[in-house]
């Protein structure tokens, strides 16, 4: 699995964009080393994985 088939899956789930938002916030907050595990698994770039934990915070 990777970013864009987890994104399909939130959309069709009825997520907005602030809704993933809220999810990567909530993510961060109680689990951060395994949200960056997970960005990483799910083949996120290094560079990106920096500013969705930034703007998670």
């Amino acid at each position: 699995m990777d970013k864009e088939k987890w994104t399909e899956i939130f959309r069709e789930a009825g997520f907005s964009d602030e809704d993933m938002h809220n999810w990567h916030k909530a993510f961060e907050k109680l689990y951060p080393e395994k949200h960056q595990a997970f960005l990483e698994h799910i083949q996120v770039d290094q560079e990106e994985i920096k500013k969705i934990r930034e703007w998670s915070k």
